[in-house]
């Protein structure tokens, strides 16, 4: 596939392609959900599973990986996605995440990050904390949150 004459980026690369979904999750007091692993900041995602659904997926990842009780997550709307390479069992990919914001609407301290997963810490943060958390959020992750701040935050819901 060429778009303008150039090679696609999955061509380019020429690397196999793994496709995941996540969340960038609001609370009723307009906070964002925020998980430390690896030593960076981040937001919930994993695969998406075959006869799954991205937006199961993405419900389904936040769930696991945070804690929070899915019957209380609320997808409002698809964000981006975003690419990025990784690695697993010596075999770069590329990867494609399904970016979604979603609402919760449940308890704060309803968190338990999935330790086995590398996720040590788990925190709702304001928008006005963000600067503080810049440094150490991974850049796809700063950009989700950018785009979804810019073009979507303060768009009045139904």
């Amino acid at each position: 596939m060429k778009k303008n004459g150039a090679p696609c980026l999955v061509e380019a690369l020429d690397l196999p392609v793994v496709e995941s979904a996540g969340g960038l999750v609001c609370n009723d007091r307009n906070h964002i959900l925020l998980m430390f692993k690896r030593g960076k900041w981040d937001m919930p995602k994993g695969r998406i599973e075959e006869q799954t659904t991205k937006e199961a997926s993405a419900l389904r990842e936040v769930g696991e990986e945070t804690g929070l009780n899915i019957k209380k997550l609320e997808i409002q709307a698809k964000i981006v996605s975003t690419w990025h390479t990784t690695r697993h069992s010596n075999v770069r990919y590329l990867k494609k995440t399904h970016w979604y914001l979603m609402h919760y609407n449940g308890k704060d301290d309803d968190l338990e990050p999935q330790v086995e997963e590398g996720i040590i810490e788990c925190r709702w943060i304001h928008l006005s904390d963000l600067p503080e958390y810049r440094e150490l959020l991974r850049p796809r992750i700063n950009y989700v949150i950018d785009f979804w701040h810019e073009n979507m935050a303060y768009v009045p819901k139904p």
